[in-house]
């Protein structure tokens, strides 16, 4: 979002998963660049508009800010969803901001 104006559903390119070391590897790929990506950008870029479009037509706009704020908070959402899924699974929770109650020696 911070580097470009818009996503179209109709010609936005998915990756394709084929292995677990590729679905990490693009995880960790998307990570650096989005890191990279924020730490670049202007206070002027992020009051841009951003928009989501449907083979062309819009659908969605509104400053880049807003929408970057919305989707860390949305990531956020789903971790919090993750955790729980693992509890009722008896799966340790891993370190997410800290020690988590399954840390060995916490």
């Amino acid at each position: 979002m911070s580097e470009k104006s818009e996503i179209d559903f109709a010609t936005f390119k998915h990756f394709e998963v084929k292995t677990t070391k590729e679905l990490t590897d693009h995880f960790e790929e998307n990570f650096q660049t989005a890191k990279t990506s924020l730490e670049n950008v202007t206070d002027e870029d992020l009051e841009k508009p951003f928009q989501l479009k449907n083979n062309g037509e819009v659908l969605f706009t509104s400053p880049k800010i807003a929408n970057i704020s919305s989707t860390i908070n949305h990531w956020v959402h789903h971790r919090g969803q993750l955790t729980v899924y693992m509890r009722l699974n008896d799966i340790p929770v891993p370190s997410i901001y800290g020690p988590s109650a399954d840390d060995k020696g916490y």
